[in-house]
């Protein structure tokens, strides 16, 4: 099994240290990742999604080994490279339950309005870690969301490539609200597995049908926990 990796939180990273007899639990500074992954871009400043993943990074040599493994040619620039991979699928490593992690905002005239996880506030300070009174359902949420009364989510996943652990740390952001309703239960499978997770990432097609019986498709991401990394 590869070395334990760092787990993500929000302030600092846990990492497992040998000891005598025991491993101590040390806060630590999470790195910052070597690669972004993508499930769009803009074009001509509009927003576009894409079947497959593309992969940002500031290192060419990590964009290229990206594109190696995925498929694609990296484009270097003067700061940063980029790759459109051909895979819309990624077998990652994750580290536990805190390296997914989503937040909630809802943004006013003059900043954030609400800052929260979907169950209690992350700030302000004074009222950290109480309930902040967001529904239980996605399907209040959703409703809430429509005329504009609901915090908007962003859920963010730190991983490593399963075919390519020394790599380092990758992270993916997205403000998808199917994914931000799974999290909580990708925790749960994160928590029940022994060390670090095997997992698979992806951009899946889905259909839905809107008013006027029309159908729509789009690409969602999703993170599906297969077991033990080993």
């Amino acid at each position: 099994m590869p070395p334990t990796a760092l787990a993500r939180t929000s302030h600092s990273t846990i990492v497992s240290a040998p000891g005598s007899g025991a491993d101590r639990l040390h806060p630590t500074v999470v790195p910052p990742p070597v690669g972004r992954f993508h499930a769009g871009r803009r074009v001509d400043n509009r927003p576009e999604s894409l079947p497959q993943w593309r992969v940002s990074s500031t290192s060419s040599e990590v964009a290229i080994a990206v594109g190696r493994l995925l498929g694609g040619t990296a484009a270097v620039g003067d700061q940063t490279a980029e790759v459109l991979t051909t895979s819309h699928v990624v077998r990652v490593i994750l580290d536990g339950p805190h390296s997914i992690s989503t937040e909630m905002r809802l943004w006013g005239p003059k900043g954030v309005l609400h800052h929260c996880d979907g169950a209690r506030f992350l700030t302000p300070a004074k009222v950290q870690g109480t309930p902040c009174g967001c529904p239980d359902s996605a399907k209040e949420r959703v409703a809430l969301a429509k005329v504009l009364r609901a915090p908007q989510p962003e859920t963010t996943v730190t991983f490593r490539l399963a075919d390519h652990y020394s790599l380092g740390w990758f992270e993916f952001s997205s403000p998808s609200r199917m994914l931000a309703d799974e999290a909580g239960d990708i925790r749960t499978k994160l928590s029940s597995v022994v060390g670090e997770a095997l997992c698979e990432l992806s951009l899946d097609l889905v259909t839905v049908t809107v008013a006027g019986s029309a159908d729509v498709s789009f690409r969602r991401p999703r993170l599906n926990v297969i077991g033990p990394w080993s």
